[in-house]
């Protein structure tokens, strides 16, 4: 191919209607409409443009159906276990109503600035959590681990999922197997239905254990007394709680974005009406005013405490699932002009 400073011009000796296909078709896509290098098409720049032209072109990645299922996805991914079971207890152990201060602090200064940076990663990269680390090469293990801990985290959940199902299939039971005591507890066992209704076992309870408590660490997960026993055989109810769990899981995944998009619109919603069920159930048990009050009532001396702020960013990471590679890989089947600040 030789260049010169010209208009444009074409040989078109010896060449048949099946190159000047090709030639035209090179014109197009160098778009040759004004003053620039000469170039003199010649064999072999056809013969280059014919392999390029039988090379098989990237499959185009998917997209969300709707834009709100990206934002549902995201909602189904912070609103879990992370706050409806763990922000409560950790609250309370970090100062009350205080917590609040240190967690909305490393909220807005580190928990936001990074979970935009990852959506925006993604969407500009169109790609997953590893994929997207292409732009930094030597910080490609980071990818892998946070894909290696997404898979524990995975199987943990799963195995808490697991142990809800077999809390739901048992609730539909005449009398909850967790109220009353079985013998081979022996006396320890007081049972809840009784301590909820009689005063007289109060002491009782203090020095002995729940039948809820219990019935969860003898019937469900089987707890051995000591280690010299070996871990015992495994519940059969557990398996088929888990296969359950699993199955789900498989389902909510097979068709990609696409069944796990429509998934997320019950994801994100169900556990809102379940936290609304439990506040209207917590509000009408006795005494729930001044368990409220000791709840947010703020202790202040303990913002001052170093294991207060490491709580919170702990539960900040927890709440909003950041760095684990998950909202990468939500953002990246975004369209890449979506604006995601908003």
């Amino acid at each position: 191919m030789h260049c010169c400073s010209c208009i444009a011009r074409r040989s078109y000796i010896n060449m048949d209607s099946k190159e000047f296909a090709k030639l035209k078709r090179m014109d197009e896509s160098l778009k040759l409409t004004k003053e620039i290098d000469c170039v003199v098409y010649t064999s072999e720049l056809l013969e280059m443009d014919e392999e390029g032209a039988d090379q098989p072109m990237a499959a185009e990645r998917d997209t969300w159906s709707k834009g709100v299922e990206f934002l549902f996805s995201c909602i189904a991914l912070s609103v879990g276990l992370g706050n409806v079971w763990r922000f409560p207890f950790i609250a309370l152990e970090n100062g009350g109503g205080a917590f609040l201060i240190p967690y909305l602090v490393v909220l807005l200064l580190v928990g936001r600035p990074i979970y935009y940076l990852e959506v925006i990663i993604g969407q500009f990269s169109s790609r997953g959590c590893i994929g997207a680390f292409d732009l930094a090469p030597i910080f490609r293990g980071v990818a892998y681990g946070q894909v290696y801990s997404t898979a524990l985290a995975t199987t943990y959940y799963a195995c808490i999922m697991a142990l809800t199902i077999r809390y739901l299939v048992v609730s539909f039971s005449e009398v909850l197997p967790w109220t009353y005591c079985l013998a081979e507890w022996g006396a320890q066992c007081v049972a809840t239905g009784a301590t909820a209704n009689d005063s007289s076992n109060i002491s009782t309870s203090l020095q002995g254990k729940s039948s809820a408590e219990l019935y969860f660490t003898q019937t469900v997960l089987r707890e051995p007394y000591s280690l010299d026993e070996g871990l015992g055989t495994p519940s059969k109810e557990m398996i088929l709680c888990l296969l359950a769990t699993w199955i789900i899981i498989a389902l909510t995944l097979v068709k990609g974005i696409r069944s796990s998009g429509k998934a997320s619109y019950f994801l994100a919603l169900f556990p809102y009406v379940i936290m609304l069920i439990l506040l209207v159930r917590a509000l009408t048990l006795p005494g729930a005013w001044n368990g409220i009050v000791y709840f947010i009532q703020p202790q202040w001396s303990q913002l001052l405490n170093p294991h207060v702020w490491y709580a919170a960013i702990t539960q900040m990471f927890f709440s909003l699932a950041i760095c684990f590679g998950t909202l990468v890989m939500y953002a990246s089947f975004n369209d890449f002009s979506k604006r995601v600040h908003k």
